[in-house]
């Protein structure tokens, strides 16, 4: 078992700066590549993590390379496309998952969908999130994805089910492997619990981490917890998919903030907010539980409260009410 209380502070230092860089650079401020799956449904936090990751992609931090939602509620793909239009990144793709999949009413989505333009009419009308995510990972160098997920593990397990096809001779594992640096899961109850991303399919939740060929590190439920973001919002102007997404959910009060706690992650690391466990491997049972073992050693981590609540909150909330760039409406 390799842990981080184990290790000197310097080799600490030394071993999560590259460990958990979070995407290869070929040249230095290169902005790190992800693939964004979220069930943008059953809670607000997924409308603020999408902000995150594009006030990180107005920044030069992050390139957006497709987008995929794990929920079949009828208007969260059309949600997604709304938001990535009000950044100017309308042309995104978005791929919806496909087959027997978790389907929750959401409070927002039609809302968000209905007030905002966009492209994608429905989430029936999406294309196979596995051929949108199979297309993406083709075309990008190896070893330099991030996905980051913040929903259901449904497309995941799919994708490592996926057989070669017209974009790469390789099969779904194959191809993750080839391609994929890291997966950065919002999910899990860190040492044990019921985590909801996990259990509501558990099935998926099993063979997609059980069977995940690259390096895993989990946002678990106790990370965003207490980390409260949104009340910022009020202030924003209305016509802000974001806004409305809040308001809709909770009348814009504050909110916990678990999946933007992976996107930050996935694109800045942990740098001076967490710590991370690194070493020892999740286990998901069947009634969708979880437990962590620290043996054996799997390539799974899972991150660590270090900075105070208030002070991640903070940097989160900056991000969600980041404008979108000046050039954003002229690109929608």
């Amino acid at each position: 078992m390799v842990s981080h209380i184990a290790i000197p502070m310097v080799a600490v230092a030394i071993f999560l700066s590259v460990a958990f860089a979070p995407g290869r650079r070929a040249t230095a401020g290169e902005p790190v590549r992800v693939i964004f799956d979220t069930d943008m449904a059953t809670d607000c936090d997924d409308v603020g993590a999408a902000a995150v990751l594009h006030a990180l992609a107005d920044l030069g931090e992050a390139k957006i390379v497709a987008m995929a939602v794990s929920s079949k509620e009828p208007y969260s793909a059309a949600c997604l496309d709304a938001i990535n239009t009000y950044y100017g990144r309308g042309d995104i793709p978005i791929g919806a998952v496909k087959g027997a999949a978790v389907e929750e009413k959401s409070k927002y989505t039609e809302a968000v969908a209905k007030a905002f333009p966009h492209d994608l009419a429905s989430t029936a009308d999406a294309p196979d999130a596995v051929e949108v995510y199979r297309k993406a990972l083709a075309a990008e160098p190896d070893g330099s994805v991030v996905i980051v997920t913040v929903g259901f593990l449904t497309n995941l397990k799919n994708l490592l089910e996926s057989k070669p096809d017209g974009y790469s001779p390789l099969a779904g594992k194959e191809l993750i492997a080839k391609k994929v640096k890291r997966w950065v899961c919002m999910g899990l109850t860190i040492p044990e619990g019921r985590e909801w991303n996990i259990h509501r399919d558990a099935a998926a939740s099993i063979k997609a981490i059980g069977d995940w060929p690259t390096p895993i590190t989990f946002s678990g439920y106790e990370i965003g917890k207490e980390i409260m973001t949104a009340s910022g919002l009020r202030g924003a102007a209305k016509d802000n998919p974001i806004r409305l997404g809040y308001e809709k959910y909770n009348g814009l009060a504050n909110r916990e903030s678990w999946d933007q706690t992976a996107v930050l992650f996935a694109v800045r690391g942990p740098g001076d907010l967490w710590d991370v466990h690194v070493g020892g491997s999740a286990e998901v049972l069947p009634d969708g539980s979880n437990r962590w073992r620290d043996s054996p050693d799997r390539g799974h981590a899972y991150l660590l409260k270090k900075k105070p609540p208030a002070e991640v909150a903070a940097v989160i909330e900056s991000l969600m009410l980041r404008p979108p760039k000046p050039d954003a409406h002229s690109a929608r």
